[in-house]
């Protein structure tokens, strides 16, 4: 009996060292971050009656806080451009379209703190995170002497508790991003459709 003991206490540093290496696998992999698919393909093309078709990126990133887009990959400038690279197809002989990117920010923000000794105790949200798209969409068509600009803006936020952990907080960031770009897909699409001519069936 006391040899078996011994020997239990001899080996026991063993089977810790061993549990602990299994545990921290097992930690590790809960802990990986599967981020929101953004796939350009779930986007229906729009045919529009241009002969090219130009993206230009005006929006220069601060590279400082708020701002946190320039630590994002993708980021929603490049999202953007996928999406009318994808969407905005020309299908015409002639004329061009411009998509025109001013803005595609990220922001993080602290949210304000409350005083009351209640709150102390609670989840609370501690910072906002925004994606904000602004661009312009101009068609000239010079068969029939047509042109049309379309302003194009849309926001997207939600925040994000004290105990989210770092995985949390990225696929937080991600799906305010992707609900920005899929924001501008619905009001690029009524406003194309909506404008005489711009798009062809």
């Amino acid at each position: 009996m006391t040899q078996n003991l011994s020997r239990f206490f001899k080996s026991l540093p063993v089977i810790l060292l061993a549990s602990s290496v299994l545990l921290s696998g097992c930690m590790s992999r809960a802990e990986k971050t599967i981020l929101p698919d953004y796939e350009t393909v779930d986007f229906q093309s729009l045919r529009l009656d241009a002969r090219k078709m130009e993206i230009i990126e005006n929006w220069n990133m601060p590279m400082e806080p708020p701002y946190i887009e320039h630590t994002l990959a993708p980021n929603l400038s490049s999202m953007l451009v996928d999406w009318g690279s994808r969407v905005l197809v020309p299908v015409g002989g002639s004329g061009e379209v411009v998509l025109d990117i001013s803005q595609a920010s990220v922001k993080q923000t602290a949210l304000p703190k409350s005083e009351k000794l209640v709150d102390l105790f609670k989840d609370n949200q501690e910072v906002m995170v925004r994606a904000d798209i602004k661009a312009k969409l101009l068609w000239i068509q010079p068969v029939g002497g047509k042109q049309a600009i379309i302003d194009l803006g849309a926001t997207a936020s939600r925040t994000i508790k004290e105990t989210a952990t770092p995985n949390e907080r990225d696929i937080i960031i991600r799906e305010v991003m992707v609900e920005a770009v899929e924001l501008i897909n619905q009001q690029a699409a009524k406003e194309i459709k909506a404008s005489n001519g711009l798009i062809r069936f």
